[in-house]
């Protein structure tokens, strides 16, 4: 739990407060009155559909023993920091808490694999010490302060996903955590909507390395065509890895669900080619920072990721693998690639859904999709809502289009048998998770 005293946020911010100053020490920071707990300080954020200032009261009936506020704002009796603009105080506030860190801060970016990079890290990392790591989806220019002001000062790691949906947001990202090493993740088509190409979205990708100081390491796939780009851009030391070449740490596929670098061994939490890769990134740091193999072997063993990743449950005797927490074009084909050759007996399924934020090249990447589609080894495959409308899968035993989740419940229904398997992935704007839901119904 991070705590601060009220003297150092004024400093932070550059303000006094008013109304008196909150008495002991200040128990964390919260924007959401729904989550906020005794002792916290509330920050009053404006949105285009709401204004934090209009839950003060209720911040201070659950607790709160302070607020950073617009410095216009004058509606309540209770201790205050006024500032010009509430986002900016908070972004300083995370800005001063980084100056009282003495862990090794680790930042992640990229389009594909970023949260599974991440926990596979922190899961790493946390053999050695208390690690703090992004929760959720927290990792913009809101819930990075808010993340960074949850480390305890005295954590001896702390592991955080950078986000971006737009041009020219890792860079202040990256300036705002200060990280002392950067690991960028897979390429892709990932918000494409607000790029005009691959490269614009490599080029924002890279301004998390541009930005880790001369004194730090960036971690970088050898193997990635971006590589040189991003190389170019830091002047931290680079250090590679690689599954097809010349690297640091090279790491080799020695059996089903193993990798093996520099002669230790590796058994992955999860299957497929991508994971494979990306514990490579969490096997390179845990090196770097002068863990042992057998720690880094320990922390992969106890990784977990969140829920929809690869979530696997059992209904009426029938696997289903959700996978519906985001999808683009390359986190699809990763899946969809890893789920089409296990080797576990039974009818191999696919739901699909649309994978949104593409732009203009929204209809192309989905009848590319269902080209490749017609390359894996499925039994079934159906494609659910308008954007599914796109994707076409000639080679599958039996194909289906729905416009509703319900009906591809009802299909899968028809058609299954148990010892089957079934995976789900969509964007997650597609909730294709609610099959589930209604598989239970039926």
């Amino acid at each position: 739990m991070s705590e601060f005293r009220a003297g150092e946020l004024s400093q932070w911010v550059s303000r006094l407060w008013k109304n008196g100053i909150p008495e002991g020490p200040i128990t964390g920071v919260s924007h959401d009155t729904r989550t906020l707990e005794p002792g916290n300080l509330y920050v009053a954020l404006r949105g285009g559909q709401f204004d934090g200032h209009d839950y003060l009261r209720q911040a201070f009936d659950k607790g709160a023993v302070g607020a950073l506020v617009s410095e216009r704002f004058k509606g309540t009796e209770h201790p205050m920091l006024g500032v010009p603009d509430t986002l900016r105080g908070l972004q300083d506030l995370a800005r001063g808490y980084r100056k009282k860190w003495i862990g090794t801060v680790v930042g992640i970016t990229g389009s594909v694999g970023t949260t599974t990079v991440q926990e596979m890290c922190a899961s790493v990392l946390s053999v050695r010490g208390e690690t703090h790591r992004t929760a959720g989806n927290y990792n913009n220019h809101i819930g990075l302060p808010l993340t960074m002001l949850a480390m305890p000062a005295l954590a001896k790691h702390g592991v955080f996903e950078l986000g971006m949906s737009h041009g020219g947001e890792i860079g202040p990202l990256t300036q705002l955590l200060q990280p002392k090493i950067g690991i960028i993740t897979g390429i892709g088509n990932a918000h494409r909507e607000n790029f005009a190409s691959l490269e614009e979205i490599a080029r924002e990708k890279s301004r998390l390395v541009e930005h880790v100081a001369a004194s730090g390491r960036v971690i970088l796939d050898r193997d990635s065509e971006w590589y040189s780009l991003m190389r170019r851009q830091t002047c931290a030391s680079v250090v590679t890895l690689s599954f097809e070449g010349v690297a640091d740490y090279v790491g080799r596929k020695v059996g089903d669900g193993i990798m093996n670098v520099h002669g230790a061994n590796y058994a992955m939490p999860l299957p497929g080619e991508h994971i494979m890769r990306n514990a490579l990134r969490a096997v390179v740091l845990g090196l770097e920072l002068g863990m042992t193999s057998g720690e880094v072997a320990e922390g992969l063993r106890t990784f977990k990721l969140p829920p929809m990743r690869w979530e696997a449950s059992t209904l009426s005797g029938i696997e289903f693998i959700n996978d519906a927490y985001n999808a683009n074009p390359l986190s699809m084909r990763a899946n969809l690639r890893t789920f089409s050759q296990r080797s576990e007996s039974g009818a191999r399924w696919v739901v699909v859904g649309g994978m949104r934020e593409l732009g203009d090249i929204t209809e192309e990447e989905h009848a590319a999709l269902g080209r490749y589609l017609d390359g894996l080894d499925l039994d079934g495959v159906i494609a659910v809502g308008e954007l599914g409308q796109q994707i076409i899968c000639q080679s599958a035993h039996l194909f289906f289009h729905t416009l509703e989740i319900a009906d591809a419940a009802q299909i899968l229904k028809e058609h299954l048998h148990p010892g089957d398997h079934v995976l789900l992935k969509a964007s997650r704007g597609e909730q294709l998770e609610r099959v589930l839901e209604y598989f239970k119904e039926k």
